[in-house]
């Protein structure tokens, strides 16, 4: 029986993306107590979370996928 690597793979790239996505917003969420002048009408920590939000959705359907694509059975049509 063949090992399939599809599920891992598609689970590792979201974790990846969603970790990029959780400090990139994470950083301008902090970024926006900083900047006060600039995020007069709170633009930063909208979009900051907004970012991080996307993120943990990116996730969570990156990891349903991935079991998805493990548990489905893959079977071979008879030619």
């Amino acid at each position: 029986m063949k090992e399939r690597n599809e599920g891992k793979a598609i689970t590792q790239m979201c974790k990846m993306i969603a970790s990029v996505g959780l400090i990139v917003g994470f950083s301008l969420f902090l970024l926006s107590f900083i900047a006060n002048a600039y995020n007069s009408d709170f633009f930063l920590t909208i979009v900051s979370l907004g970012i991080m939000g996307a993120s943990m959705f990116m996730f969570g359907f990156g990891t349903f996928m991935g079991i998805l694509t493990e548990t489905y059975p893959k079977n071979e049509l008879p030619s």
